[in-house]
C-alpha cells in the first residue's frame, strides 16, 4: 500500500476512482466535496437537491467518467450527520470503502479526509479512516501491495496528516505501507543531489 499527500488541486486528478465522503447535514456539501462541486457545476448539489443522495450513513453512489475533472470514478459516500462524526465512523467508513473499490477492483484511489480542519484533531481523522481502509483489505491483502492512495490536502494541514500516517504505520508495521515524500520533497531532493564529478550542486536531473 503506497500512500502520498498531495496539495494538488481537483484539476490535476488523474486517477482511476475519487471517494468522496459529505454529510447528511450539509447542504451545500463543503471541503474538498464542496471544491469538486464547484469543479463540476453542482452536480453533486443538483444529485442531492433532487434526492438521488442524501449523505445518509454508508449510502454508496458511484459516477463512471465525470466531465472536468481526470478521473474514471467518483464514488459518493454518505457519512450520516457531521455532528455525529467520530473516530469509529470514519473507521468503518474507511473499512467499507476498501470493501466497495475491492469488489470493483480498482487499486487507484483519491481519498480526501472528510471534514479536513473542522471539528476533531486532524491525525487523529486521518489514523482512523485509513486504519479502516487498511483493515477493509483483510479478505483480500494480496491486493495491498498494489493499491494506491492519494490523500488531498491543504499546505497548512500536510504535517498534521502525515503525524496521523505515522500513528496508522506503527499500527500496521513499516511492510504494510509505503509513506511517498510530498512532491516539494522530491524536488528539494534533486536540486540538493551533487555532481559526481565537479561535487557542485545540480539545479535538475540533467
Amino acid at each position: 500500500m503506497k500512500i502520498k499527500i498531495s496539495t494538488a488541486s481537483p484539476d490535476t486528478l488523474n486517477h482511476d476512482t475519487l471517494i468522496l465522503g459529505f454529510f447528511s447535514d450539509e447542504r451545500p456539501p463543503r471541503g474538498y466535496c464542496g471544491l469538486v462541486d464547484w469543479r463540476l457545476n453542482g452536480m453533486i448539489s443538483t444529485e442531492i437537491a433532487r434526492g438521488r443522495v442524501s449523505g445518509d450513513y454508508m449510502e454508496k453512489l458511484i459516477y463512471a467518467f465525470p466531465k472536468r475533472i481526470r478521473i474514471s470514478r467518483l464514488l459518493l459516500f454518505g457519512l450520516g450527520a457531521f455532528s455525529e462524526l467520530t473516530h469509529d465512523r470514519l473507521y468503518n467508513a474507511g473499512y467499507e470503502m476498501a470493501r466497495t473499490v475491492s469488489g470493483i477492483r480498482v487499486d487507484d484511489l483519491v481519498l480526501p479526509i472528510p471534514a479536513a480542519g473542522r471539528g476533531m484533531k486532524l491525525s487523529g481523522m486521518v489514523e482512523a479512516l485509513i486504519t479502516g481502509l487498511f483493515d477493509g483489505f483483510s479478505l483480500r491483502p494480496e491486493e495491498l501491495s498494489f493499491l494506491r492512495v492519494e490523500i488531498p490536502a491543504k499546505a497548512d494541514q500536510t504535517d498534521e496528516m502525515r503525524a496521523g500516517l505515522h500513528l496508522f504505520r506503527q499500527r500496521v508495521g513499516e511492510a504494510g505501507c509505503e509513506i511517498l515524500p510530498l512532491e516539494d520533497e522530491i524536488d528539494t531532493r534533486i536540486s540538493l543531489k551533487r555532481d559526481d564529478s565537479t561535487g557542485k550542486r545540480r539545479d535538475s536531473l540533467t
